[in-house]
């Protein structure tokens, strides 16, 4: 493979996993046959909330529609460069590339600067896309933290940020049923970092659904803490307070109905879920990150398939730890779903953990649980993790 063909595919897949990507057009076919298509232009689209890329394939005078997730959408796209198809166009947010392939393979590939401000990538399957919080009505928070422009406008460079946040708002729409009918809603946010969706959740249960709030975010760092208190002073959010603290040490004062851990480094989302438990919490949503634990312990040659390549070992130790997440907080008492966060083109910490408390604790069910977990540690020869230990220690398992 020629250099610039190899940095073709290397666009293709940067380009989608950073959210610059806008368009890509192959044209001038390998194969002319009356049944294959002549051009195939790919976009991104939404899709139930899901960013996906939609195929357009033009065959004869007609037009076939495919959407497919992303990493399948990278892999066609490479495939069709130079294979099936000799010309390729890919739009990025800041530039416009070219490639020509030569009937003996050879790639030339050429780059032009956009002088426009970047685009901001239209995803919606409908070309109308409604987001709970709307982009192009202005929100308060979103302007303090510069995601927005005073007019309403999301910033291009913001956009894939704007999707995360509105897609964890759906998140939270989907549990409120499940929180208290009336009063306030007491929310503790392990580790809340920039507070982009600290305030979010402020602003659906206030600006969405009405219903009064008192949040606390929490995090190790005091400059962090400052910013985004002065970021509520500004916005006379007097129901969002921000402190410095450890996640294990933190006691609330009142009864928590919904805990938020996301992206809380290694064993500090164990603390945040034990916490959680602890305090009888009704929903827990938790996107973990950086799951060492279990990769240190995982012996070599006890899995060598994964442990021979060190990016698989991290990944099926992630998946693991997940795992067995999810199993702890079933056998102490909630139902539980790992769902995805957030396409992978934002981030490869995509997972969420959904734990929504049982009214009604299912013994045998549980019994089964804690059975597989047992099974689990055994095949994989490791002793309990960090949030097995903490339940343990405060008598919830």
């Amino acid at each position: 493979m020629s250099s610039a063909r190899e940095k073709l595919h290397l666009l293709i897949s940067e380009s989608v996993l950073d959210g610059t990507f806008r368009r890509a057009v192959f044209s001038k076919p390998v194969d002319k046959s009356a049944d294959e298509p002549v051009r195939i232009d790919v976009r991104p689209v939404t899709v139930k909330g899901r960013l996906k890329l939609q195929l357009t394939w033009r065959i004869g005078a007609q037009d076939r529609h495919e959407n497919v997730d992303a990493d399948d959408g990278v892999a066609r796209m490479q495939q069709f460069a130079g294979v099936r198809f000799r010309d390729v166009h890919l739009r990025t947010s800041d530039a416009e590339w070219t490639a020509r392939h030569s009937k003996k393979g050879t790639c030339t590939l050429t780059k032009r600067a956009t002088t426009d401000e970047p685009s901001v990538p239209d995803t919606s399957h409908n070309r109308n896309r409604k987001y709970l919080i709307p982009d192009g009505e202005p929100c308060p928070f979103l302007i303090a933290t510069g995601i927005m422009s005073s007019d309403g406008r999301v910033r291009a460079k913001h956009y894939a940020k704007f999707r995360q946040i509105n897609r964890y708002v759906e998140f939270i729409r989907d549990v409120v049923a499940h929180l208290p009918s009336d009063g306030t809603i007491n929310i503790v946010d392990f580790g809340c970092g920039k507070s982009y969706l600290t305030f979010a959740t402020h602003y659906f249960f206030r600006n969405v659904t009405g219903r009064d709030v008192q949040i606390t975010g929490l995090d190790r760092r005091q400059d962090v803490v400052d910013k985004c208190s002065n970021v509520a002073r500004k916005l006379g959010l007097d129901d969002i307070r921000f402190s410095v603290g450890d996640i294990a040490e933190f006691q609330p004062t009142e009864q928590t109905h919904l805990a938020i851990s996301l992206h809380a480094c290694d064993t500090a989302t164990d603390d945040a879920l034990a916490a959680a438990i602890s305090w009888g919490t009704d929903v827990i949503l938790a996107v973990p990150c950086c799951q060492h634990e279990l990769a240190s312990q995982l012996q070599k040659d006890r899995q060598p398939l994964f442990s021979d390549h060190g990016i698989l070992h991290e990944k099926f130790s992630s998946l693991a730890t997940d795992a067995m997440r999810a199993n702890l907080l079933e056998c102490a008492g909630y139902n539980t779903r790992v769902m995805e966060f957030i396409d992978m083109e934002h981030t490869a910490k995509n997972l969420l953990i959904r734990a929504i408390k049982r009214t009604n604790r299912d013994i045998v069910t549980t019994g089964r649980s804690r059975e597989q977990m047992q099974v689990f540690c055994q095949q994989l020869a490791i002793a309990p993790l960090r949030l097995q230990q903490k339940l343990e220690e405060y008598g919830l398992l």
